[in-house]
């Protein structure tokens, strides 16, 4: 491929997830003013309702109810910003495991990519999850690994492994955390069979017959189509006999489950009028396993950012812990917040490599 080709691939590419970030972004921006618009009509109807009270008792209720409602508006002034920040944090750091799990699956495949380089294609390929079919993540992650030296085909499949055990592992987190909470157990033994069906690919023994297929088509889609059953072994093989990579990747992929669910633990609770119903414990855990659920179950929509499947699981996950609203007022705030974080590490990305760049040509 041609330099010219490659950037204006990488000008479509870049076009493509900037529509996607600007749909997302606009679609939680409108959801958010929706939930004010109909909080600020709550707060019209009860003060309508104070004005016709016809006792004491009745106006001393409503008046305390009016207290609250006008507290829980989502309005900035009405946000925890401490809570939001360290949000913000929690899911920065949460972004470095899965790097470091595509770095043991490149090893995996026989391939010593320097590290901040596959760190770098793990956290600008999150970016591609805003586009419709989820494809372009693994795009743009195997694409810039192709240029730190490993082939797309290998680079394809240390993309899919890391997937694969971001999304069993969140799975097993879901279903543990759920089973403990106040939902259906209906739900519950759902999410918990769930999760423990969802590890069982991840093992070794059964990873490399999924490896073996996942990397035939990934070489018969390079056009090498006489040499998939050969390059599909030796990729099944590594895998199989790795169990080094098995237990890296749940304790990495575990450790960014655990920040993620930190992340979404502060969202909930920087939101205004908190139910004293649930301690901040239980909270916490409804947070961090519908935060996961949701994430998984999104991912699995092939949606853009699982937009409107993300929702819909916390509704049904968070909802019976910190209310409907709230619970639909935290899965927009994620949304923007998660996106907010991806840009800004991408942007440090740029600038670090930019100025490393410049600093070369100046030796």
């Amino acid at each position: 491929m041609s330099p010219r080709v490659k950037q204006i691939a990488r000008a479509l590419i870049a076009i493509i997830v900037i529509v996607g970030l600007i749909l997302a972004t606009r679609a939680a921006v409108r959801q958010w003013s929706q939930q004010k618009s109909a909080a600020i009509a709550g707060i019209k109807e009860l003060e309508a309702a104070l004005a016709s009270a016809e006792t004491a008792g009745q106006r001393n209720r409503i008046e305390r109810e009016l207290v609250v409602a006008r507290s829980s508006v989502p309005a900035i002034e009405n946000l925890g910003w401490p809570m939001i920040g360290l949000a913000a944090a929690f899911y920065g750091i949460s972004l470095i495991p899965g790097g470091l799990v595509l770095y043991e699956g490149t090893r995996v495949l026989g391939y010593r990519a320097p590290l901040g380089d596959v760190l770098s294609a793990q956290v600008v390929g999150h970016l591609g999850k805003y586009v419709p079919g989820k494809a372009m993540v693994v795009v743009i992650r195997a694409g810039r690994l192709a240029g730190a030296g490993v082939p797309l085909v290998a680079g394809s499949i240390a993309v899919f492994l890391e997937t694969l055990t971001m999304m069993a592992v969140g799975a097993a987190v879901a279903g543990g955390l759920i089973f403990l909470l106040p939902v259906s157990r209906w739900i519950a033994w759902c999410a918990l069979l769930g999760g423990i069906a969802a590890t069982l690919p991840t093992l070794p023994p059964v990873l490399k017959r999924v490896v073996a297929k996942v990397s035939s088509k990934q070489t018969a889609m390079a056009g090498k189509g006489h040499d998939a059953a050969p390059e599909a072994e030796t990729a099944a093989v590594a895998v199989s006999h790795d169990w080094r990579f098995f237990l890296s990747a749940w304790f990495w992929q575990g450790l960014a489950w655990v920040l993620i669910g930190a992340s979404f633990g502060c969202l909930v609770e920087s939101l205004p009028g908190q139910p004293a119903e649930f301690s901040a414990a239980v909270r916490h855990a409804a947070a961090t396993a519908s935060i996961a659920l949701a994430m998984v179950v999104g991912f699995a929509s092939l949606l853009p950012g699982g937009a409107g499947v993300r929702e819909l699981t916390l509704a049904v996950v968070l909802a019976p812990v910190i209310g409907s609203s709230q619970a639909l007022l935290a899965a927009i705030l994620a949304r923007l917040l998660f996106i907010g974080v991806e840009l800004l590490a991408v942007v440090g990305i740029t600038v670090t490599r930019r100025v490393r760049e410049s600093v070369r040509r100046r030796v």
